[in-house]
């Protein structure tokens, strides 16, 4: 029996619309494999699934790129209409969408604003917990105070939402610990070292005696 384990990130994004949006900004079924990210075996195989692997005859024309995902124009508007998967991690698409006008530099829920800050520190929040819906209605920002605060309710980061330790904590009661009422058994309770009727008097002279370093180097010396 085939073992069957966790879908791999490069798979879950090879669906219908990301391979066609690879194709039509791309230039050739290996240039669209590397725009995914993926290699070119794995796009063939889900490409061919969904029928959309149509490998040109003729390559003239095409230039060969090394390293396609560092020259290919990725349009962020494409990207957040969904027209487009997003080639970039969270915070390098945060960064371009900052710096391209479409996100505003401050925090979505406290309002907070890091314009002038060289990197601020906000991160990019996905309500419905899907990274690979870039949809702009999908997209938050939170700054780290407000991901801090919000970890324990729905509304907080999409890593701390209906996770197994936010259900713990969620859940969990606090227990007090109570004092015994049975306080009779007097066995267990540690006995004062010093007897009841005995006075403490503090004119008692003290057990040491304190002398000069000099005089004690002299001792030390006989």
């Amino acid at each position: 029996m085939k073992k069957v384990g966790r879908p791999s990130v490069a798979a879950s994004r090879l669906n219908p619309k990301n391979i066609e949006a690879a194709i039509k900004s791309t230039q050739s079924m290996r240039q669209a494999a590397v725009y995914l990210g993926v290699s070119r075996n794995t796009f063939k195989k889900y490409a061919k699934q969904y029928g959309l692997y149509k490998p040109q005859t003729n390559l003239k024309g095409i230039r060969r790129i090394s390293n396609i995902r560092l020259q290919a124009h990725y349009d962020v508007k494409d990207i957040l209409e969904g027209n487009s998967p997003s080639p970039y991690r969270d915070q390098k698409l945060l960064e371009k969408g900052i710096r391209e006008g479409y996100f505003n530099c401050q925090c979505d829920n406290c309002g907070s604003t890091f314009t002038d800050e060289k990197t601020p520190p906000l991160m990019l929040d996905f309500l419905d917990k899907d990274t690979l819906n870039t949809t702009e209605d999908n997209l938050r920002i939170l700054c780290f105070n407000c991901i801090f605060l919000l970890r324990n309710t729905e509304r907080g980061y999409y890593t701390h939402r209906n996770s197994a330790i936010g259900w713990a904590l969620k859940n969990a009661k606090p227990t007090v610990p109570q004092p015994s009422e049975d306080r009779s058994n007097t066995q267990d309770q540690p006995s004062s070292s010093i007897p009841e009727n005995t006075e403490i008097s503090g004119n008692e002279p003290d057990s040491l005696t304190y002398i000069p370093f000099e005089e004690f180097q002299k001792t030390l010396n006989n």
